[in-house]
């Protein structure tokens, strides 16, 4: 078991070394056919993205907490509604 999967990985490597990395990648290839590492920097948040992201999900939690309140009202009166029908 253990052959065969690792006889599959060194033909899928080889396979993609053999073929290159040109045309079926999004990526640029370089010369050589070895892809360069992609260069993803983190940057720090300005206060005005932080507070921007916490008014957002402030606005969130509170349509959330209004849709399950609404939610609740209207089970309650439909609840209410059929015990009314039931008692006549």
């Amino acid at each position: 078991m253990k052959k065969t999967t690792l006889g599959l990985a060194a033909a899928a490597v080889l396979g993609c070394l053999t073929f290159g990395i040109g045309a079926a990648s999004a990526a640029p290839a370089s010369p050589a056919g070895i892809q360069a590492a992609p260069m993803v920097e983190t940057v720090q948040m300005t206060r005005g993205e932080r507070r921007m992201m916490r008014h957002h999900r402030m606005h969130r939690h509170m349509m959330h907490r209004r849709h399950m309140m609404h939610r609740r009202h209207m089970m309650h009166r439909h609840h209410m509604m059929h015990r009314r029908m039931h008692r006549m």
